[in-house]
């Protein structure tokens, strides 16, 4: 029996030693994991403890080398993180901050400690004054050398390059990262529809089909009360379905039909107005330039945004139309003699090839045919075959002439492109839309707020820079806004290509309006006099895109839906 009490005691003993260890609680220990000086005297650490007791805290002691302290009790939440953020160390003497974490009990006895230090420096550098100046200090940069005269590409990647720098602390060797958002920019497959859609506008500007679809227009409308004015902007939307470039289409339609507008009696200033303004239908009538851009950018279906474009371009013409009718009666412009029915059929038997270029864009999109990038291969071996086989307008040096031109342009647009991305890339690393956003409160918007925002963003930036670089720049920005609100992104497409185009005529630095100084030869008060009216019309439809987006969609919905 004694033998056995033994044994059970001797039992019990060995169970207490083994399960002791299991039983004691965990060691108390905690780790200062970062450090961070933000404006030379908000000190933010960060950390996390393991261990630690509901009854017990932590403490973070700051002390300079002058013994001034500082304390804090931050809170731990449930995994054991905390942090102490933002703290005021500006009485502080510069040199080394001395940082202590502890663990204490109820009863203040420190249960677990550890260190860390920082480096306070308040003495002014220019490199850090830049840094916590960021964004203000690239587009300070870019402004100057705008005012310098340097075209935009550069400020573009002057621009990126400080980015990189100060966001690498000066390591020069990390520009290898502007430089693969650079090639990374232009490598879509879908641009390489933008030289060949340039392209083809460029063949027909030199060649006779502009002529014939504004023979074809006006045979039709040139004899109702400001004929010629309608005829003008019917003009720059059917040429706008042909070319896609607002600029091409100010000089393929304002260089024939000025002349006879004046000659009808019209104010130069209107006259001017009306040639830059309706040249923006041409941004929205596919082949739109811009819209291939945006798709990229925020990949978006090109197909889909090309026929959404359709029904805005056409409101606008609406809305253009009635308006000249109004000036010319207010005005007493004279009509036009009527034309006859033979003479407009011998218009539209001219007109016939011309008119081929947008049923083969719309039409092989939207009957799946081929895609935009096909599309524009296909524009530019019509405009070939029209004007050197049919028209025999021009000869193979003029194609030469004419290639070369467009190789130049395509160049432009794709440094542009390229620097576009990179500067895109260094502003989203530097977490800069995050903060613009925050700063209006757009998070908290609904989708006419989100919209009215990049309305107006877009329009005023349009103003002062060409439309592909603002494109590049603002649209990654508000994609993610867009993404969380739900908006359908081809109708924030159509929406921006609509504020760009408007941007593009509209004073003080719209490019359509230098394209028409260039063109014309006109002094700039005189270009932008009679634009006001117009632009009111195009912010107008804008203003109603957005609370009626079936303007836009309603096609998309029947073709794609």
């Amino acid at each position: 029996m004694r033998f056995q009490i033994k044994k059970i005691i001797l039992l019990f003993v060995l169970s207490w030693f083994l399960t002791t260890p299991l039983m004691a609680s965990d060691p108390v220990r905690i780790v200062i994991e970062e450090t961070v000086i933000d404006q030379k005297t908000l000190l933010s650490v960060y950390g996390y403890a393991e261990g630690v007791e509901p009854w017990q805290t932590v403490s973070i002691t700051l002390s300079d080398e002058k013994s001034a302290i500082i304390e804090q009790t931050p809170e731990i939440n449930k995994i054991g993180n905390w942090g102490v953020e933002v703290v005021d160390i500006g009485a502080f003497k510069d040199g080394n901050i001395t940082i202590t974490a502890v663990v204490k009990d109820d009863r203040g006895n420190i249960v677990a400690q550890t260190g860390s230090s920082a480096v306070l420096d308040t003495s002014f550098s220019f490199v850090g004054f830049m840094n916590n100046h960021f964004a203000a200090t690239i587009f300070l940069l870019m402004v100057i050398l705008l005012l310098l005269g340097f075209p935009m590409k550069i400020p573009l990647i002057a621009g990126a390059t400080l980015g990189v720098y100060l966001l690498y602390d000066g390591d020069m060797s990390q520009m290898q990262f502007m430089i693969q958002q650079m090639m990374a920019g232009i490598r879509p497959a879908a641009l390489i529809a933008v030289p060949m859609f340039i392209l083809s506008a460029d063949i027909m500007t030199r060649g006779k089909s502009a002529g014939k679809l504004i023979d074809l227009v006006m045979a039709f409308v040139r004899h109702i009360k400001g004929g010629l004015a309608v005829s003008t902007a019917g003009a720059c939307a059917v040429f706008g379905a042909v070319s896609g470039s607002t600029q091409a289409t100010v000089v393929a339609i304002g260089s024939p039909l000025r002349p006879k507008l004046q000659e009808g009696g019209y104010k130069d200033s209107f006259i001017l107005a009306l040639i830059i303004n309706s040249s923006d239908i041409a941004f929205l009538i596919p082949p739109s330039i811009g819209m291939i851009i945006y798709g990229i950018v925020a990949k978006a279906s090109i197909p889909e945004l090309f026929i959404a474009g359709i029904g805005p371009g056409l409101l606008i013409l609406l809305l253009f139309s009635i308006y000249s009718v109004i000036y010319a009666y207010i005005n007493k412009i004279p009509t036009q003699p009527k034309a006859s029915w033979s003479e407009r059929g011998k218009a539209l038997y001219h007109a016939m090839w011309p008119l081929g270029f947008p049923v083969i864009i719309i039409g092989g999109i939207f009957g799946g045919i081929f895609s935009p990038t096909e599309a524009a291969a296909v524009s530019v071996a019509y405009a070939i075959l029209l004007e050197g086989l049919i028209f025999k307008t021009m000869k193979l040096g003029d194609f030469y002439a004419t290639t070369k031109s467009t190789g130049l342009v395509t160049a432009v647009v794709f440094i542009l492109v390229g620097a576009g991305a990179a500067f895109a890339w260094v502003l989203s690393y530097a977490q800069v839309p995050q903060q613009l956003l925050g700063m209006i409160g757009i998070s908290e918007m609904g989708q006419y707020g989100v919209l009215f925002v990049i309305s107006v963003a877009f329009f005023v930036g349009c103003m002062f820079v060409d439309p592909i670089v603002v494109i590049l720049i603002l649209v990654p920005i508000f994609a993610p806004v867009v993404n969380d609100v739900g908006l359908d992104s081809v109708l924030v497409g159509t929406i921006i290509t609509l504020q760009c185009a408007i941007g593009s005529a509209t004073p003080p630095f719209g490019c359509d309006i230098f394209t028409a100084i260039a063109i014309f030869k006109r002094p700039y008060f005189e270009v932008v006099k009679g634009t006001p009216p117009f632009i009111f019309i195009l912010l107008s439809v804008a203003v109603v895109m957005i609370f009626f987006p079936e303007i836009a969609l309603y096609l998309r919905d029947v073709a794609f839906r």
